[in-house]
């Protein structure tokens, strides 16, 4: 298991210690994300509104992914049967 590892983010004004077991690359692409999100709102509300806003808007492209991800899966599923069903067909 990776050792723990500080890094800062920053969230609006506020920048905050985090302590992770994620490598570098991976925390900088989480980090990324967080930053392209927070950017989406005004940047004069008050840090709590802003902390808040962007966990909903993150909860939000999550449940958002988990919905396409459930349809691909079924889309999937559907094709190999399908596909299961026409090699039955033909022996």
């Amino acid at each position: 298991m990776p050792d723990l590892q500080e890094f800062i983010i920053t969230i609006g004004r506020q920048s905050y210690p985090v302590e992770t077991r994620l490598n570098d690359d991976r925390f900088k692409r989480i980090n990324s994300i967080l930053r392209e999100t927070c950017t989406e709102f005004d940047q004069s509300l008050d840090q709590e509104k802003l902390l808040a806003l962007t966990c909903l808007q993150l909860a939000y492209k999550l449940e958002k992914i988990s919905g396409s991800l459930r349809s691909l899966d079924k889309r999937l599923n559907d094709l190999i049967l399908e596909e299961k069903l026409k090699r039955g067909a033909t022996r």
